[in-house]
């Protein structure tokens, strides 16, 4: 049984060459740095083999995370997510059809994001997101990672 109940099904024969995700899940336990630095490094050498970009928020028990790629790629991905037992209460919260890549620089950027903004975040995203949004969301998100804010700063992305 999956650590996440979520299984994408019916996806078809697509129009546009990208698949793109934006997910949510939690950690049982904190990832040591150590281990989260382990699971970046082989994120990026994996997902560089198979031309999936992407960046990663993480707080201390919570990921969001948006991948884009080749539709049979990003499904796969997720359904190793889904088997990871780091990960459980996978929200899939967005799929959508592209024909570019928004982190074309990033096999995985990555985003250290307060407990504040990573619990707005996860209320919000399920109900603020369409396809428009989920798309400016990981604009947004691929802006801050090129330009970082001061850590005092408080900003959502939403």
């Amino acid at each position: 049984m999956p650590a996440c109940s979520y299984w994408i099904t019916g996806c078809g024969i697509l129009s546009k060459s990208l698949l793109r995700i934006l997910y949510t899940s939690k950690t049982h336990n904190r990832l040591s740095d150590v281990d989260l630095t382990k699971l970046l490094h082989q994120s990026r050498e994996n997902n560089q083999r198979i031309q999936i970009h992407g960046i990663l928020c993480y707080n201390h028990s919570d990921f969001i995370q948006v991948l884009e790629g080749p539709e049979t790629a990003v499904i796969a991905l997720y359904k190793k997510i889904l088997d990871d037992e780091r990960h459980h209460d996978c929200k899939l919260i967005n799929i959508c059809l592209s024909n570019k890549y928004i982190f074309n620089n990033w096999a995985m950027g990555y985003i250290d994001i307060s407990q504040g903004d990573m619990r707005r975040l996860r209320q919000e995203l399920p109900e603020k997101l369409s396809n428009d949004n989920a798309d400016k969301f990981a604009y947004q998100l691929k802006h801050y990672l090129n330009n970082p804010i001061k850590k005092t700063d408080q900003t959502i992305f939403i």
